[in-house]
Formats: structure tokens, sequence, C-alpha cells
């Protein structure tokens, strides 16, 4: 390919963009149908005809069985059944495709070999090579590829003039009509690279509009059943063409909601208007937008980002114009986003910008600290690809499309002089709501100093700076000097019985039980797993399993190991599950393990949730020795939402004799038991509730459950929780409801505009809520059996505090996701209890036991320790393992397991705690 680059193309999920480049003139969007947005859905009539755009939208509307909305989420089916025609998943890109060279065109631009493409950062060759055959398809020729958040990155800086400094990181936040994204992306010597990558693929903004025509539909229902039974289930081609212009008003109303406090809705049939305003649309949308902030943070914590070092936050993808998502992003990151005035556009005018980088001379670097914007070039050839994503360069490697290999492009095309610049659209920055924190630990400061200073001599004087003025007592728990980094746990020993390195740039996971630790580590096509004995020596066992995923979990459950793997590539992408005998590796059975999760372990049993609105969820006893269902209960298909459950194990005090309750993330587990006779089920959207036999799947007892299905727990021979909105509306009411036949116990309401946004139990005879009152944030400590306060910690963020239990106290601090960073050792009455060092985090908690991290400095060298403490204030000493981070950390028995950042597996015996 030895064309300058003239068009570049962001096939999205629900809409494709556009931007063309001719000549010397400003580069534009195209215009589809008079708007810049073409809809990615084909419609493929009778005679085998495929339309695209507004008449795709239309035809579909009568016909949607020969309609497919988003041909991008089919990227791994081969063929899709359109009608009576099975048509191949690049012919249906390719449609769309076609059509943007086609008005290229007539724009005066030829496409011809001169087309770079987007397409997420997650994707491997194989949904790479289908984007490629499209493109030649539709007559583009060979295409360049280039990752979607290098594109929008590169438009935050060059385009809106965003300051990284060398080693800084942007975050990426692509909330899309069908699926959400985010990344970060990290501003290196050598280019842009992709730190590390999540997302939703069933969250967008259509969620959204069916959330909020569910919300109007309600009311319409009330006055009209009628009326909304047709909207609703429309019968024939006249009531379809009703529901899609009831949705089309709502998606209006939303829209306009960016700009006003309130929008009209027409409803077909009726001759007034509904009213729909900015605080419908945040009360109905906001647990979706809280699952979107929710994957934000755990991206930024697999990048090892904490927010406040993030250089800046763009916001792109047309959902993100909502208010609420960068009032949400603000308050859960206290960082400011950047909302462009047409969020859709920069991924497409970004890559134009990317791609131009060699036609320029290239390479050329982002604007100085404190210039403004930069026109043209973006950077320039950078050097080979590393992992976990190859750094940005003029095309990837092996970009070009054709029906045939793949095959490396040619050398970039010669200069071709200066040219105008991308025009930048007006961008809104969120309104701070809370102040950011003053002081950022030192720790964690030097745990990303690569994201923040370019040197370690820089950063060891402002880190000296910061210690001196924390004049208010938050002290570093680090030491400065020669020497070594200082012992940051007590006096207990903790001892190194193996240090194994790991193979290959695979996933990685441990899992500890009784006196053995297992590692895995994934490789081409399959992942290996290996049994130490904890008392050192060689290896028990090792075993390969058919699996190759990006994400590892290996979770001990009596005499059996549980391998689950994230995206296996073997397992076509989806989530695996593998299960070998603990004592001699032999696999048991390996299956596809996709939108499960484990509720308890009943001896080697496992009671399991699934949360699939499309297939119906379910709650399934399954044997892991065999993996075969003992029963299944079938449930609603109403969409859960992030932290929704519909099943809940009916936990016991630290000691009863009972099952276990599986860590959330594996590594981080109170110390409570499960019962092992019965299980509770909520149905929230009826608000009834069953006690379900464990043995035999059938319901005990039911009977009315009034609670939100996000915030609830079973404890005491209670259900507690947050009432619906259908008993207790416009006010948080905490609730506890007797077993086995739901009697209301007792209630606790909350005063108006105050939130409960996580309950759980925290002593023997206490449940604790962390409730959101913005100044007044507290967690609170309920008595089970009165409903009365018995305590109360004030706390910044309600939303972010957790809290692990063991049987002389808990760890608590903020842990949104695991980790628990500012911890601190409370007693079980709530009084503070024996502190970690300042600068810890606790990576683990089993038993009452914890798996800190800690860091200090020698000379200008961060050096990291790891040690184990207890609840009740006694610790190890701690133990080096390196300049970083550990990546995981595990705790089991008188073992703990690490994984350090360069991928060496350590096992560490506690010998004592003093």
């Amino acid at each position: 390919m030895d064309e300058p680059v003239r068009l570049a193309v962001d096939l999205g999920t629900t809409h494709t963009v556009a931007v063309v480049r001719r000549g010397g003139q400003e580069p534009r969007t195209l215009l589809f149908d008079g708007t810049p947005l073409l809809s990615s859905g084909v419609f493929v009539d009778a005679a085998g005809t495929i339309h695209t755009g507004r008449d795709g939208q239309r035809l579909g509307a009568a016909e949607p069985e020969r309609y497919d909305p988003h041909p991008k989420r089919r990227v791994d089916e081969g063929t899709v059944l359109l009608g009576e025609h099975e048509v191949p998943v690049e012919q249906l890109l390719a449609a769309g495709l076609r059509r943007v060279a086609d008005e290229a065109r007539t724009a005066g631009v030829s496409p011809q070999g001169a087309t770079v493409l987007t397409c997420p950062a997650d994707w491997g060759q194989p949904r790479r090579n289908v984007l490629r055959a499209a493109a030649w398809q539709a007559g583009l020729g060979q295409v360049r590829l280039l990752d979607e958040p290098i594109a929008a990155a590169t438009y935050c800086m060059q385009v809106l003039g965003q300051q990284v400094p060398p080693g800084g990181c942007l975050g990426v936040f692509d909330f899309g009509g069908g699926t959400f994204d985010v990344a970060v992306v990290r501003r290196e010597p050598a280019g842009l690279r992709v730190l590390a990558t999540g997302g939703l693929d069933d969250l967008g903004g259509l969620d959204v509009d069916n959330a909020l025509v569910a919300h109007l539909g309600q009311l319409v229902g009330v006055r009209d059943p009628y009326l909304w039974q047709r909207l609703d289930r429309p019968l024939d081609g006249e009531q379809r063409r009703e529901r899609a212009a009831f949705w089309a008003e709502v998606r209006a109303a939303k829209e306009m909601l960016s700009r006003a406090s309130s929008a009209p809705v027409h409803v077909p049939g009726r001759p007034e208007p509904m009213h729909l305003t900015r605080d419908e649309v945040e009360r109905v949308a906001g647990s979706l937008v809280a699952r979107a902030v929710d994957e934000t943070r755990r991206v930024l914590q697999r990048a090892g980002v904490e927010p406040a070092m993030l250089a800046g936050l763009l916001l792109v993808g047309g959902s993100s114009r909502m208010p609420l998502v960068a009032s949400r992003l603000h308050a859960r990151l206290g960082v400011a986003p950047s909302v462009p005035e047409q969020p859709e556009l920069p991924v497409a005018y970004g890559a134009l910008v990317h791609a131009m980088a060699p036609a320029l001379g290239g390479p050329v670097q982002a604007p100085p600290m404190g210039s403004p914007a930069a026109p043209y070039p973006v950077s320039g050839p950078f050097g080979a690809p590393q992992a976990p994503y190859p750094v940005s360069a003029q095309f990837p490697v092996g970009s070009v499309s054709g029906p045939g290999p793949v095959v490396p492009p040619p050398p970039p095309p010669p200069h071709m002089g200066p040219q105008q610049p991308v025009p930048a659209p007006p961008v809104r920055k969120a309104k701070r709501r809370r102040p950011v924190r003053r002081a950022v630990l030192a720790t964690v400061v030097f745990a990303l100093v690569g994201c923040l200073v370019a040197t370690v001599t820089q950063g060891t004087k402002w880190l000296q700076r910061t210690i001196d003025d924390a004049k208010d007592g938050l002290g570093s728990g680090l030491t400065l000097g020669n020497g070594d980094a200082g012992d940051t746990g007590g006096d207990g020993e903790l001892t190194t019985v193996h240090t194994v390195p790991a193979a290959g740039t695979g996933a990685v996971g441990v899992g500890v039980g009784g006196d053995t630790a297992y590692y895995a580590v994934a490789s081409t096509n399959s992942t290996e797993v290996v049994a130490l004995p904890g008392g050192g020596g060689e290896p028990k066992w090792r075993k390969k399993v058919a699996m190759e995923p990006t994400g590892i979990r290996l979770t001990v459950v009596g005499d059996v190991v549980v391998l689950d793997g994230e995206d296996s590539a073997t397992d076509g992408g989806d989530n695996a599950r593998a299960v070998l005998a603990a004592g001699d590796g032999k696999q048991l059975w390996k299956k596809v393990w996709e939108n499960r999760v484990d509720v308890a372990y009943l001896g080697t049993d496992a009671i399991v949730e699934l949360q699939d609105s499309h297939s119906s969820h379910a709650v399934l006893r399954v044997d892991l020795r065999t993996g075969k269902e003992k029963w299944r209960r079938s449930g609603g298909d109403e969409v859960m939402v992030l932290d929704a459950h519909r099943i809940e194990p009916v936990q016991q005090w630290v000691g009863e004799k009972g099952g276990t309750v599986p860590a959330l993330e594996g590594a981080f587990s109170d110390a409570f038991t499960a019962k092992t006779d019965t299980v509770v089920e909520l149905s929230a959207d009826e608000g009834k509730g069953a006690v379900v036999d464990a043995a035999t799947g059938k319901a005990k007892s039911s009977g009315t459950l009034p609670l939100q299905d996000e915030t609830w727990t079973v404890y005491a021979g209670l259900v507690i929780g947050v009432q619906n909105d259908e008993v207790s509306r416009g006010r948080d009411v905490l609730a506890a409801y007797k077993l086995p036949g739901f009697g209301r116990a007792w209630t606790l309401p909350l005063p108006s505009g105050q939130t409960v946004e996580r309950v759980k139990p925290c002593g023997q005879n206490l449940v604790c809520a962390a409730v959101d009152a913005d100044d007044q944030s507290r967690t609170i400590a309920v008595n089970t059996a009165t409903g009365k306060e018995a305590w109360k910690v004030g706390v910044e963020w309600s939303d972010d505090e957790n809290w692990y239990v063991g049987a002389a106290g808990m760890v608590f601090g903020r842990a949104t996701f695991g980790p628990v960073s500012e911890p601190r050792i409370l007693k079980l009455d709530g009084t503070q209890g024996e502190q970690l060092p300042d600068g810890s985090t606790v990576e683990a908690v089993q038993g009452g036991r914890l798996g800190v991290q800690s860091a200090g400095l020698v000379n200008s060298d961060v050096a990291w320790q790891v040690f184990v403490a207890d609840v009740g204030g006694k610790a190890t000493k701690g133990v080096n393992v390196g300049a970083d981070p550990p990546e995981q950390m595990v705790l089991g028995g008188d073992l703990m397991a690490v994984v350090t950042k360069d991928r060496k597996i350590l096992v560490l015996k506690i010998a004592s705690l003093k």
C-alpha cells in the first residue's frame, strides 16, 4: 500500500463514521442520508439484495427476520441467516463499507488502497482478517488497520491538544449505541501503546433506550393497557411501525435531555405527548451507567493505573452525550472527562490523523507540554510490537486486506507536504462535584512512575517533597536513603519455599488449597497447571488443558482444582472451565462456562447462578467432580445489571459447620460459612422470594420479598436488603425479612436523598450498609435482632467502601473490585484496631488473614514487599518481590502464592504471626 491515506472509517456496532481528505483541503466527514452516522445494520430482501443505512432500517422494521442491526457483533459466526438467505459475515460488513466507498467517490476521493479502518484493540488476527476480507469485497483494496483506542487517543492529543507527558496515560471511554469499550493508552517514546482494554458487549445506548421505553411503557400501560400491548408486542406491520416510531421518540427525547431538563415524547395513538425529565433518565439509566463506570475501574486496575494518575479521560460514542455519564465518572474516579460535542467522530478523525503521519515525514511527537494543539502529524514509525498490545506504528504489520494470505505492508509513502489541521469540535468538561484528594499516597505514585515522570530521580525529589509536606499525619510508610527498604510487616516469619519463572507471555494464575499451591500458565492452545508442595521440593504433578485464556483463576474446592479461563481462544472466545483432581492432576471435565457465577460450594458441589437474559436465568447445582447438573431451577429473563443477583447463600457466623462462600476475584473472602441445606432466591421483577432446598432445587417456601436485586444478603436467619420502589418510592429503606416465610422483621429508613450502595454481614449479629450521603457518607452496622444502628464509620466515598470479616475483626477500606486501598483494621464493635503501614494495599483476604503489599525506596529505586497480617494486628515480616507491585496474591491455610510483575511464581509459607 503505497498511497497516502485519504479515507478513515470507524465501523461501529450501531453506526459507521467516515472522514475523507481531498488534496490540501481540511478533512471532513462523509454524509449518509444527510447525517454523518451511517447505520451499520444490513437488510437482505427476498431477492437477496442487500440494503444499508436508513433504507435498511425502514425495511427491517417491517421484516425484522431479514435485518441484522449489529453485524459487527457477528464477526465470529461465519454466516448469518437473514430470512431464507445465509449470508457470510464479511459480506454484511462489506455492505456498509461499500456504501462508504461509494460516498467517498461521490465526494471526489478514491478510497482504493488509501483507507484506514479502526477495530477494537483486543481483536485477534481471525477477526481482523474478516474485516480485511470485507474491505476487499467493498472495493477498498488493501487497507490499514488501527486500534480504536489509539485513534481516539491521537484525536485527544493532536486535535484537542490534551497534554500527556512521556509515560503519561489516557483513558478512552467508548459508549456506543450497541456496545461499551474502555481502554488505557500510554504515551511512550516509541508512540502510543494500549495497556489494557475491557468492555461490555451487552451495554450500549440501545440498552438505555430499552430501559426508558420500559419506564414510559409502565406509565402508558396504566392509562391504556391495550395501547401499550400494541407498542410492546406488535402483531402486524402497522403496529411494528408504531413501535418503531415510539422508540424513535424516546431516543430523540433522550438526546434532547443532554441539552435540556425536560423533553416531550409523542406516543402513537395518544393526542397529548408525555414528558421525560433528565432526573427520570438518570434514575432509569443509573444502573446501566454504573456498569460502565465499574468496568472502567476494572480496566484501570488491570493496567496498574490509579484514576488520579490519568492525564485525561476522553468520552467517545454517542451515548457519552448523557450528562450522567460524565458526572458518574467524575464522582467515582475524581477525573473530569473531556466530552466532544460530536462524540461519534473522534475515532474516525483520529484514525486519519494517525495514518497521515508517515505521509508527512514522521515520526513526530505529541505537542510539547504547554504548547497549543498541534496540527498534523502524529506518531510516526515506532519499533516492534511488544506485549500486551503493539505500540502504534505507521500501520500494523500484516494489515493488508485481500482474499489471499496476509502480507506485510510496503514501505511508507514519500513526504507529501504539510496539510491543514482537522477542525476541533468544541469540548465541554464535566463540572467538578467533589474535591480531588490533595495528596496521593507515594506508594501508588511510584508504582505508576512510568505514567508520570521521565526519570526515577525526578520522581524521588517529588516524593521527598510530598512526604515533607504531609503534615496531616498521612505518612508514606516508605524508607528513603541507603540500605534495605525496611520490613513493612511485623515480627512473624514468612519464608519462600518456591520461586518459579512462568514461561512465555500468556496469562498466569495461582491458587492455594491445603498444603499445596497451584499455578497455571497459558500458551498457544493449552494451559499448563502445576501443583507445588507447600513444604518445598519437586512439583507433585504437571498437566496441560486444552484452553488458551486471556485471564486465569484457580480455585481449590475439596479434592478438586477448578481452572476458570477468561475469553479462551480454543473455546471460541468464550469463558471456559476445566476441573482437575487435586491429588494427581487428572482432568475430570471441561466445558464452556459463560455467564455463570459460583454462589456457594457445598462439599465438591457448586451452586451456580446462570445470568443470561437471552436464554433465561437459572440456578444450578453442579457436581464439580463430573460437571453434571444435579438440578436446574429456571428463572426469569429480566436484564441483570452489575451486582444484581438472583441467588444468595444463607451465610453463618465464623466457625459454624457449612459450605464455602466463593472468594471475590478468587482472592477476597469473609470467614463466614454457608448453610448446606438451603439457598434463597429473589425475583426482583415479581417482588417475590423463595427458600430453595439445596439438595433438590425445589422451593421449600415462598412469599413476598420486595427487595432490589443489587443490594441484598442472607444472614442470621434474615434476608436483608433495600426495599424496591413498589414498597418505598423515593427513599431507601433497609429492611429485614424472616426465613422461611419472609415476614418482615424490621425496617431502617434513611433520610431522603441518601442511598445504600452495599449490604454485607460484618459481625456475629451485625450487618453493615454503605450509605452514600455526600458529606455524610458512612458505613453503618445494624443489629440483626433489633434493626437498630450499632455503630458507624464515616467515609469519603461510600460506593467504594468494602469490608472482609474474620473472627476477631475486619479489614475495611476502598475496595470496589477486591484490592483494599487505604485499609483500616476495625474491631467487631467498629473501633479502631492495630493498623497496617501507610501506603499498604490488601491484595488477598482469607479466614481473617490478609495478604498485603507495600513499598519502600532504596536510594532512588522502588522496592516492593509482601507480608501476611491478620485482623487481630499480628503480621509476618516482609518479603521482597522486586521493583514493581505483584500481579496477583492468593492466601490459603499457611500458604500465600504470589505472581510478580516479572512473571515469577512465589510460594510463601507463614511460619508465625507476631
